[in-house]
């Protein structure tokens, strides 16, 4: 019986994976097709400023990995800078940053002169401990020390420093005009949705101005209420949200900051019931799937157990044909 199980489980196994497989190949040429689909979306213009785009977010993403990662030693020497006192002077600098310590050697007039300016370094937020390695008078009395700093390793990130107060002024000459700041002209629409289930977006031609949508079969175009994005600063008639009739084309007016205006044709059609049966079909792609795998495995179980069972049946009569002598 454990014999006949495992060969059906075995059996499952393998029309399991052939049917996965060929859904694996399945979901493979349907996102080329909606690759081939992206591809034919927007003008060539749109694809130009679109590289563009990529193609910035690619350099902003590498320079914000650099800054993340570089280490600015210059703030050590600020921090130096700021901490030490006038009685005290270093005349050797070790920093090896991968320990993030700093070692210094200098002289300082007097013991309470260093025992100040060790408590100077105790007290700025990224030292985390300062180690008097040895200290001794010197030939002109002077004091002598060689110290070793533990720094937190933030203080090698970069730090934004506070920007400038700038002080108005105010001008005696009557010949300096402040310019107004100039409207802006832009007027365009970027994006043109419908919020249904699920999401109509609309295909936007920058160039003939106009605005297609392809919505399911049994909905209703005379009450849609598009969403809509624009320029900035820029205004749209009908407004954003409000409910439209789009049985019949509809021509939406964007103005400009600066009072220029342009208008876009806005067109909702029907699918096809060729696009509704593929968009269906789809959906209903992984139901089918499921039901086959599951088919296939009560078949394989099916199978195991009739031939145990016929194999049974078998031992059984040649038993009986033992005994009886016939």
């Amino acid at each position: 019986m454990i014999f006949y199980f495992a060969a059906s489980l075995l059996v499952a196994t393998v029309l399991c994976y052939l049917i996965f497989i060929l859904k694996i190949y399945l979901q493979e040429q349907a996102i080329k097709n909606l690759d081939v689909e992206t591809l034919n979306v927007g003008t060539d213009a749109q694809k130009d400023e679109e590289k563009i785009v990529f193609g910035y977010q690619k350099k902003v993403n590498d320079y914000g990995m650099l800054l993340q990662n570089h280490k600015f030693a210059s703030n050590v020497f600020s921090f130096l800078e700021k901490d030490t006192l006038p009685n005290v002077w270093f005349y050797r600098f070790s920093m090896p940053m991968s320990q993030n310590q700093i070692d210094l050697a200098g002289e300082a007039e007097t013991m309470d002169a260093l025992s100040r300016q060790t408590s100077a370094f105790e007290k700025n937020e990224f030292v985390k401990k300062v180690s008097i390695l040895n200290s001794d008078t010197g030939v002109l009395g002077k004091i002598s020390f060689n110290l070793s700093l533990q720094l937190d390793p933030k203080i090698f990130n970069y730090i934004t420093p506070p920007p400038p107060e700038i002080v108005e002024e105010e001008t005696t000459n009557p010949e300096v005009i402040l310019e107004p700041e100039m409207p802006a002209i832009d007027k365009l629409i970027t994006s043109f949705d419908l919020p249904l289930d699920p999401e109509v977006v609309g295909v936007i031609d920058q160039e003939k101005r106009t605005v297609t949508l392809s919505v399911p079969q049994g909905t209703d175009l005379s009450a849609l209420a598009p969403r809509i994005n624009l320029s900035p600063k820029a205004t749209v008639m009908p407004v954003p949200d409000e409910v439209v009739d789009f049985t019949t084309p509809v021509v939406y007016t964007v103005a400009a900051e600066d009072g220029s205006q342009q208008s876009y044709t806005v067109t909702v059609a029907i699918a096809s019931a060729s696009e509704q049966s593929a968009e269906t079909s789809k959906s209903k792609t992984g139901i089918i799937f499921a039901i086959i795998s599951l088919a296939a495995l009560i078949i394989a179980v099916g199978l195991g157990i009739f031939f145990f069972l016929r194999k049974r049946s078998k031992d059984n009569n040649k038993n009986n044909v033992a005994q009886n002598g016939f």
